[in-house]
């Protein structure tokens, strides 16, 4: 017979399971969403979100097995925690990830970064086939755009096997899923200066992003050298600069990606709200 482990609550009063009597992830996982009313004062009672970011990476670059790196930028989390989610970071093993992980999520965010692996394409789908909610920005955006122009391919193609190994397939044809831009990138952001690299975007009438933001036009912060070269036809285009580039695209109510950095401060907070 299993014993009884108990810790007391964090600060509640209440015995709580240890990890080793649960039978499952979820199980502790649903213990800690229906304390969080009382755990995390200021949330929903018993709606803490569970938010898994998605972040960069600089993997197999060299033989350094410690040059292999997840880049996990503080404004993601931050902004997060400040509009009441809990933030969680989603690893892989070699780019690839551990799928079971994923279900303990309620939404991702995709960060910003430099390529794609695997575990992003991975997450994606799951979050599309699972109807979790999903913000994607900069890269995630671009990542958004690729899963829907892979699924897209796959039908034309009859194509009955993973979608990653069709992804795989289409980089290898040289498909172009983005394309150079400049004019989006011009300097270095800190922490006094985000407003300097800031853009307008001209937000679609009726889009989603409208009824977010409330706005015909935001500013975002522009850290991006690449661009898609055309929407999947699953998403909407909601938001594009001067120069054309889309800079928002939406499926449904359910995917919201942007072009740029909605992390670096707290003027489109909204846009992490609507995964909450």
């Amino acid at each position: 017979m299993r014993s009884l482990l108990f810790f007391r609550d964090w600060g509640t009063g209440s015995a709580a399971p240890r990890a080793a009597d649960c039978n499952s992830a979820q199980d502790m996982l649903r213990w800690v969403k229906k304390k969080a009313g009382a755990v995390c004062p200021g949330r929903r009672e018993n709606c803490m979100r569970i938010i898994g970011i998605v972040p960069g990476a600089k993997l197999f670059g060299s033989e350094d097995l410690y040059a292999d790196q997840y880049l996990f930028v503080n404004g993601y989390p931050k902004r997060i925690l400040a509009n009441g989610g809990t933030p969680v970071g989603i690893l892989s093993s070699d780019g690839y990830a551990a799928e079971d992980s994923l279900s303990l999520c309620d939404a991702f965010v995709f960060c910003g970064g430099a390529r794609f692996y695997p575990y992003h394409f991975q997450v994606m789908e799951y979050a599309a086939k699972s109807g979790k909610p999903v913000l994607g920005i900069c890269l995630g955006m671009q990542m958004m755009n690729t899963y829907f122009l892979v699924a897209e391919e796959a039908e034309r193609r009859g194509w009955d096997g993973p979608l990653l190994a069709l992804f795989e397939q289409m980089k290898k044809e040289r498909y172009m899923f983005t394309e150079p831009v400049d004019g989006h990138w011009d300097g270095h952001i800190t922490r006094d200066n985000v407003e300097r690299f800031k853009h307008p975007i001209h937000v679609t009438p009726g889009s989603r992003l409208e009824r977010l933001t409330g706005k015909q036009t935001i500013l975002g912060a522009s850290m991006h050298n690449y661009r898609i070269t055309h929407p999947a036809r699953s998403l909407t285009v909601a938001g594009r600069t001067d120069d054309g580039t889309i800079e928002a695209l939406e499926y449904g109510e359910q995917m919201l990606g942007v072009q740029f950095h909605p992390e670096a401060d707290d003027q489109n907070d909204e846009l992490f709200r609507a995964i909450l």
